[in-house]
């Protein structure tokens, strides 16, 4: 079964078809809608890549480049990485890939465990907050985030039942803080605030949602074993291991 059957059978068809018309809707109010810009009708909303049933969720603010969510373009950055050549080269390391990828290195290390290759595809499931993919952030308006949440996100975060979730990047990890503590008290850049933990309302359940820099934030440290130690203190060690997809 291919992965792309997989999330049919475990989204469901009724799921994956309301996010498409959702873009349809949306296009077509044009200015009038919050998305304008964003969706549209022949371009595919994105679900996510990664294990559905993953104990991990990385939640970014959109996806940048539709060649690039897929586990197929995952691995094929992994077998990239690991031939010779490319350190032989200059070319620039894929940085949502490398920063995931070394969130799960730190994490598996707080737990005296070694990094499995495939491991940020099998215990890890990637989405993001808007699901149409953009050349560039900036078109993500609060408006369009909030939308999307509210319409897609709690039900797909709701099928996953993850236990941990990392909120990468200032729109979403404003939107968590916002819906928790419903207060701007101790909010700021998110260079402060990356590695502090919410505690978010998930189908009457909580779960831990780390705050984090995005990948491609330019001109800081990113940091990512801050992220990965706080994943390795919420996540119990005997969850990291091979688990089978199953349908909801």
């Amino acid at each position: 079964m291919s992965k792309g059957q997989q999330y049919l059978q475990f989204f469901g068809s009724d799921a994956l078809k309301r996010l498409h018309g959702c873009a349809i809707a949306e296009a077509d109010r044009g200015t009038d809608s919050p998305c304008h810009g964003l969706a549209q009708p022949l371009r595919r909303p994105q679900v996510g890549f990664g294990n559905p049933r993953a104990p991990i969720v990385f939640i970014s603010p959109s996806p940048l480049d539709v060649f690039s969510t897929s586990n197929e373009a995952f691995t094929e950055w992994l077998e990239h990485e690991a031939r010779l050549e490319h350190h032989m080269t200059s070319e620039t390391p894929h940085p949502y890939f490398q920063f995931v990828r070394a969130v799960l290195t730190e994490a598996r290390r707080r737990m005296g465990q070694k990094l499995e290759k495939h491991d940020v595809l099998d215990f890890a499931f990637h989405t993001w907050a808007v699901r149409c993919a953009t050349e560039n952030p900036d078109r993500v308006t609060e408006g369009a985030l909030n939308q999307c949440v509210d319409r897609h996100l709690q039900g797909l975060l709701t099928s996953i039942n993850a236990q941990v979730v990392i909120a990468m990047g200032g729109s979403v990890a404003r939107h968590l803080w916002w819906r928790t503590v419903r207060s701007w008290d101790g909010w700021g850049p998110m260079t402060g605030l990356h590695g502090r933990v919410l505690d978010i309302e998930v189908a009457n359940r909580t779960v831990p949602a780390i705050l984090s820099v995005h990948p491609y934030q330019r001109g800081i440290d990113l940091h990512p074993e801050v992220i990965g130690r706080a994943i390795g203190e919420r996540v119990r060690p005997d969850v990291l291991q091979p688990t089978e997809l199953k349908a909801a």
